[in-house]
């Protein structure tokens, strides 16, 4: 596996070195360095955030600080997403990091682009470093130059990483008590001199016991560090030193990230890292570097620059350069007896030959099996052991014994941890093969729609596949119960009723959709002033044949089943907005009507004139057609005409029923026009015939006006006439029964009028016709 030297925004720089030379200085600090990363401009007087990667070497230190940079240096919304994690095939930049067994990192390494931000608490801007440590232990330093390292960087550091494989063993514990001693003796302190430690277990095996992340690394470090009364007392002292030495400790486990970080090829692609182990790095990261989680370095209390922190490098170094602080010793001394070596050698040899017989790659059996293979290979192994000739006492023989035994059975939970990733991944994989079934049913239309009991045929389909995966990948002895399968089972049936679910909303939205269509189509075709009932109807089942249509191409299968309970739920819907479609074009019909008719009635009046006014009746009849003309061009404007249009049918009645109500008026006034007119002439007649009460006797004067009366009653019959002209209104038609009844009436009152004179000519023997 190889690594890059340089990110696209930096470089690892060392600032402190290992003394190589003969009576040069333990300990180098490359104070130009330092200088080109803390006293840049951009940077310089800020507060620092310092965060330190330190522990064993070979142990992934400079691999996992390069995610850090990558989420440092990823936009504000990307780190709030998780999409920080960058491209599938993006390889991993940064520090220098690469696999293998040998020393990557020596001394103390700084990024050299510090990353400013902003604290979310305060609003002030703090210079975020990042550093990289030398591994502990390996075989080329001393005890003494692994502790101050490790000193060094802790109290350099506002958060130190203790980064650990697979466990916090109780050795681990005692050289973290060797390095923050060592550490407080540089800076001469007695109170908690270190702020946060974050004990990293890196391929934490036994997720059943401790969940990954905070939450079982929680529970995990409080098993660790509690204090017990029967304890003995070099154990609880290591727990209390710790305690006292840091203001917050916390502990985070992490994933094995795959095996293809075994591959010489590696570059820290996102493709070859397991999804466990993705999770775990959008959990832990944002946990050290969000703003509002960022914890500034503080030394009694005050905040550090950058200023300060080139200082305290300085000072740190010289005082462990200086005779003030003793160079550690070496810890452990271990010898053992080569026979002894040999025969363990031997039996543990003899143990994985026997085991790797009966394990294979991705086939996972039960763990009764592979405890039954284990017992039965350690019962071998023990055997050999016990076997060989050995050159020692019988107290370091059961010693040796006891240890094997304990090794051996460390191997079973090896064997299992393995053994249940291989099944994991065996039910992920049918896990994967369920979701593609369910996936080639809803890709067209990107989500899942189904008749519920296609819902249940496609869940039986997909887990058919997912068991036969899963099958095909798992060794069970016939007859023995796999609570394995059962656990997938479990699992696939929670996924359906999540499918479910999801599939019941998507019917429910699918519903919704297609009552909208309904009613989108129910407005785009109705009239603003409505439309016939028939219309209406014929209308309504077009949109509902438009909306089942729609509703059903939002189905992923085209299934049309008589017991579908969301289609009669869309027709219940449809229903109801129906009724209320029919009722608003009632009312649009109502108004419809009144403005049609006030039209009527307004051309009507306009063209009455005063209320007694007349017309010859069938001049009544041309106004008549012509305002229902007028008040059916105004009904039928925004809407089409239709033979079966009751609306249209209600008008016209309503029209006839005015003009009836017209006719009896127009009778009215007629009568009311003649009569005026009748008396009209009547007073003229009467101003012209009536004699005074001398001239009645005067014969000369009664055959005058007696051969003037016919003219007077022309003149009178024409300014009648004229008079009942004048309340006339429109055309003027031949047969005219109430003209007539006038000119009748006039003669009538002539004769009345003649028949005096008549009489008085008559007696007098001068008129004898």
């Amino acid at each position: 596996m190889s690594g890059i030297q340089k990110g696209g925004m930096g470089e690892g720089v060392q600032v402190v070195k290992l003394g190589e030379r003969e009576g040069a200085a333990r300990y180098e600090l490359d104070e130009g360095a330092l200088r080109r990363v803390l006293l840049r401009e951009d940077v310089r007087g800020l507060p620092v955030v310092v965060v330190s990667v330190a522990g064993a070497y070979r142990g992934g230190k400079s691999f996992i600080l390069d995610f850090f940079l990558r989420y440092l240096n990823a936009p504000r919304c990307d780190q709030q997403t998780g999409a920080w994690l960058g491209n599938e095939d993006e390889p991993l930049q940064g520090f220098h990091w690469r696999g293998g067994s040998e020393r990557n990192t020596t001394g103390i390494h700084l990024w050299s682009e510090p990353i400013i931000t902003t604290l979310e608490t305060t609003g002030e801007k703090v210079a975020v470093l990042l550093m990289d440590t030398q591994g502990t232990f390996d075989t080329e330093t001393t005890i003494g130059q692994n502790s101050t390292i490790f000193a060094l960087s802790t109290l350099i550091s506002s958060v130190q990483i203790y980064n650990l494989t697979g466990n916090i063993k109780e050795d681990d514990l005692q050289h973290l008590q060797l390095f923050t001693e060592y550490g407080r003796l540089a800076c001469n302190s007695t109170s908690k001199a270190f702020q946060t430690l974050l004990f990293l277990v890196r391929d934490w095996p036994h997720a059943f016991e401790h969940p990954y992340g905070f939450l079982g690394g929680s529970s995990l470090l409080n098993k660790r560090l509690q204090a017990k009364v029967n304890q003995k007392a070099e154990l609880r002292q290591v727990r209390e030193h710790i305690r006292s030495c840091f203001d917050d400790i916390k502990c985070f486990l992490m994933p094995h990230p795959g095996h293809s970080v075994e591959d010489f090829k590696f570059t820290g692609c996102l493709r070859d890292l397991r999804e466990h182990f993705r999770l775990a790095l959008i959990e832990l990261v944002p946990s050290l570097f969000d703003p509002k989680y960022l914890t500034p370095k503080l030394i009694s209390g005050e905040r550090v620059t950058t200023q300060d922190l080139f200082d305290y490098f300085k000072t740190y170094v010289g005082i462990f350069n200086s005779d003030e602080v003793p160079e550690a010793v070496t810890i452990f001394k271990a010898t053992a007896d080569a026979c002894l070596l040999a025969a363990t050698r031997e039996a543990r040899e003899l143990y994985s030959q026997l085991m790797e017989a009966r394990v294979r790659d991705n086939f996972s059996v039960s763990n009764a099996t592979l405890t039954a293979w284990h017992e039965q290979a350690r019962d071998q192994a023990l055997r050999r052991f016990v076997g060989k000739k050995k050159l020692a006492s019988q107290a370091d023989v059961d010693t040796h014994l006891e240890a094997l035994k304990k090794e051996l059975g460390a191997r079973l939970s090896q064997y299992l941890w393995n053994n249940d990733i291989k099944v994991r991944e065996t039910m992920t994989s049918a896990t994967e093969a369920y979701e593609a079934a369910v996936s080639r049913v809803c890709a067209e239309h990107a989500r899942l729609c189904l008749h519920p009991h296609d819902m249940a045929d496609l869940h039986a389909g997909a887990l058919g596949q997912a068991t036969d995966v899963f099958d095909a990948a798992r060794e069970v002895p016939e007859g023995e119960e796999d609570d394995r399968i059962s656990e997938l089972l479990c699992k696939l049936q929670q996924r359906y009723e999540h499918l479910c679910v999801i599939n019941e909303q998507n019917n429910k939205s699918s519903v919704m959709e297609a009552r909208e269509a309904y009613v989108r189509r129910m407005k785009l075709e109705m009239d603003q002033s409505g439309v016939s009932s028939e219309r209406l109807s014929t209308q309504h089942r077009e949109a509902v044949d438009f909306a089942t249509t729609s509703f059903y191409a939002r189905r992923n299968l085209p299934t049309r089943r008589d017991d579908d309970p969301h289609a009669e739920r869309l027709l219940q819907d449809i229903g109801e907005y129906f009724v209320e479609f029919e009722k608003a074009n009632v009312n649009k019909n109502k108004m419809a009507l009144h403005a049609a008719e006030h039209v009527y009635n307004n051309y009507m009046v306009s063209e009455w004139g005063p209320q007694m006014c007349c017309f010859h009746p069938k001049a009544l009849d041309d106004l008549h057609n012509k305002g229902k003309q007028m008040a059916l061009e105004q009904f039928l404007s925004n809407r089409v005409d239709s033979e079966d249009d009751e609306y249209k049918a209600a008008l016209v009645k309503n029209l006839a029923m005015r003009l009836a109500e017209l006719h009896e008026v127009n009778e009215f006034n007629n009568k009311q026009a003649a009569e005026q007119a009748l008396r009209l002439y009547q007073t003229l007649m009467d101003k012209y015939s009536r004699p005074s009460a001398v001239s009645i006797f005067v014969i000369p004067f009664i055959i005058k006006l007696f051969g003037e009366l016919p003219a007077r009653h022309e003149e009178s019959k024409d300014a009648a006439i004229r008079e009942f002209m004048k309340w006339r209104r429109g055309t003027d038609y031949s047969n005219d029964a109430h003209y007539n009844r006038l000119v009748e009436r006039i003669g009538e009152v002539f004769e009345i009028i003649r028949h005096p004179f008549l009489a008085i000519l008559r007696e007098t023997g001068i008129y004898k016709g």
